[in-house]
């Protein structure tokens, strides 16, 4: 049988154990651990000699005005501020030995995702749900790395607009390759579910660019929609940034940032669908975020 117990504080003493105790884990279990902040002056002076900010405060303070300017910008479409973002950006790129600054772009910031499609595989199809009501994960001000369920109720009301930022190597195997991104709106009319699909083609081999779709008007009453990738008869990479799936003043891509685009179920996030998940992903193919050098 299980032992459940329980621990009554003091009131006099409850100031004191909040400060030196934290909730880790409220998912399933309570679990309690120790304050990270309170560190010995050995650890203080061991992390702060560790710490990239002083290089990258040198680093930043190189640059000139309209090179800030590019980073505020950039930090505009991606909802940061230029200092975060140069920081964001830049320590990732000391601390994986890899040389220079970035040049910041309105079409990518920081991590983006990457689609892979290698022989044997020539096809994948990524997918991303948005029905009326689900959950994501939100971090709790103030922790480290706590982090709640949140539920999210995304009423969909037209006009949507979809899209995507991208760039791409890809190669046909066919004489009647297929790479697009679309929406497709679910609608209900006269008692039968109704798919409206908007989308645009991929181009095979480009640069980085941006295209958006909209959906104004379907049949009948409006309910969900679901955004996709799909390849087909092609092989090669794909790289995507700044999703967007926009309506009712709203941006509800998940994971617009491609942060951490193939996330991986947990304990913790049990409830929490991934950000893209792939209903075609044979051998050879596969996807992440990653940084683009």
């Amino acid at each position: 049988m299980p032992i459940v117990s329980a621990l009554i504080i003091p009131p006099e003493l409850l100031k004191l154990f909040r400060e030196l105790m934290r909730v880790a884990d409220n998912n399933r279990t309570g679990t309690l651990a120790k304050h990270g902040h309170l560190l010995s002056r050995k650890k203080k002076l061991a992390i702060s000699s560790r710490s990239l900010l002083p290089q990258i405060k040198v680093l930043w303070a190189g640059l000139t005005a309209p090179e800030k300017l590019l980073w505020k910008t950039a930090g505009d479409e991606s909802r940061y501020n230029a200092w975060n973002l140069f920081v964001q950006d830049t320590s990732y790129r000391l601390k994986y030995d890899i040389p220079g600054l970035a040049v910041p772009s309105l079409l990518h910031q920081f991590k983006v995702g990457r689609l892979e499609i290698n022989a044997p595989a020539d096809s994948a199809l990524l997918a991303q749900f948005h029905p009326a009501s689900y959950y994501k994960l939100a971090k709790v001000p103030g922790t480290k790395g706590q982090y709640v369920d949140v539920k999210i109720d995304e009423k969909l009301q037209l006009p949507l607009s979809a899209g995507l930022s991208y760039q791409a190597n890809l190669t046909p195997t066919s004489g009647t390759p297929i790479a697009r991104f679309y929406a497709e709106v679910t609608s209900s009319y006269q008692g039968r579910n109704i798919e409206t699909r908007v989308g645009f083609d991929i181009d095979l081999s480009t640069g980085w660019q941006r295209e958006t779709v909209t959906a104004t008007e379907v049949l009948g009453v409006v309910r969900s929609y679901n955004l996709y990738i799909e390849f087909i008869d092609v092989r090669g990479w794909f790289e995507w940034d700044n999703v967007r799936a926009y309506h009712t003043g709203t941006n509800y891509g998940r994971d617009w940032r491609c942060v951490d685009v193939n996330n991986v179920l947990s304990r913790a996030n049990y409830q929490i669908e991934k950000s893209w998940e792939e209903q075609i992903l044979p051998a050879g193919s596969a996807f992440d975020s990653v940084y683009p050098t």
